[in-house]
This record gives structure tokens, C-alpha cells and sequence, in this order.
């Protein structure tokens, strides 16, 4: 079994890192972007009249997608003032505590999540703007999300209760 779960967490962190990558092109390409149309609009030569709402879907699903990579990462904001000030095996248990009270939110949000998809999928909700992707895309994108942070969490909590080298906590993240 520990096999299969070290070659799930091995693949789940090549598909965290490849949408951390998508994330970062995506707001790399808003740098290239947002000057061209600039450009196009300084020369007369029209604009690009889908690009700011093309944008706010990018960073909609840029922040969920990529909050899994960040919190395997341990790149989240974290307070160490506690954590610091307790002996170590304390720690750890207060921190596979804490993960544990992430699964159980993740897993509320998710629930609640896949509701709205579904609602929205049967309601036929559309926005109302010029670049329409209908609502239950983005539901989807945020139950996912919120299915890949319970996953996170409980990876999280396998590496506390199975410590090694490198799954020791990182007391240098966060604030």
C-alpha cells in the first residue's frame, strides 16, 4: 500500500507543479498582453475587448488551481510563533491537527461546490459579459480545486505521521 501511495503523491505532485506552470504562463502572458492592447488602442488599431474578463477568469482559476501546489509547497501563510514555542512532537501533532481541520473545511467547500455546479449546470447560469463562460465551469474549477486541497491536506498528514528527511516540516515557510 505504501507503494501505491508514494507513486499517487509522486503523480500528484507532477500534475500540482505542470498547473503552477499554466499559472505562472497565464499571468506572464497578461505582461505581453495588456501592453499589446495598449499598443493596438494608442495606434487605432482596435483593441482586444475580451482581454480584462479573459483576465479575472485567469486569476479566478489561477488562485484555486494553484493553491494545492503552494500548500505542498509550504509557501502558505502560516503563523510559526506557536509552532516555534512548542516542543517538536507537540508541533507536529498541532500541525497534523491543523491539516486535518483543512480537510474537513476543503471538504465542506467542495460539497457545497459540486451543489452549485450542478445548480448552475441544470439552471443554465451565464454571466453577463462580453467573454461568457457559463457558471458551472467555474464551479467546476472550484469544487476541483477544493478536491485537490483535501488531497493536499491529507498528504500533508501522511508525511507528519511517516517522517523522513524531506517531509520534515519547514519551519522557514510562511510568516
Amino acid at each position: 500500500m505504501s507503494a501505491f501511495l508514494d507513486q499517487f503523491e509522486a503523480g500528484y505532485n507532477r500534475l500540482t507543479r505542470f498547473l503552477a506552470g499554466l499559472v505562472a504562463a497565464s499571468i506572464g502572458s497578461f505582461a505581453v498582453l495588456i501592453p499589446a492592447d495598449l499598443a493596438l488602442r494608442a495606434l487605432g488599431w482596435g483593441n482586444l475587448p475580451w482581454l480584462y474578463e479573459g483576465i479575472e477568469y485567469a486569476l479566478y482559476m489561477g488562485v484555486f488551481l494553484g493553491a494545492p501546489w503552494v500548500l505542498l509547497e509550504g509557501g502558505h501563510v502560516r503563523v510559526n510563533v506557536v509552532d516555534n514555542a512548542l516542543p517538536p512532537a507537540i508541533a507536529a501533532r498541532l500541525d497534523w491537527l491543523m491539516n486535518a481541520v483543512g480537510v474537513v473545511l476543503c471538504s465542506a467547500l467542495c460539497y457545497y461546490g459540486i451543489r452549485s455546479t450542478i445548480t448552475d449546470y441544470v439552471d443554465e447560469a451565464m454571466p453577463d459579459k462580453l467573454l461568457a463562460i457559463a457558471d458551472w465551469w467555474m464551479m467546476a474549477v472550484f469544487s476541483l480545486a477544493c478536491i485537490m486541497l483535501v488531497i493536499a491536506f491529507l498528504l500533508r498528514m501522511r508525511r507528519l505521521h511517516y517522517p523522513d528527511e524531506a517531509a520534515a516540516p519547514d519551519h522557514e515557510a510562511g510568516f
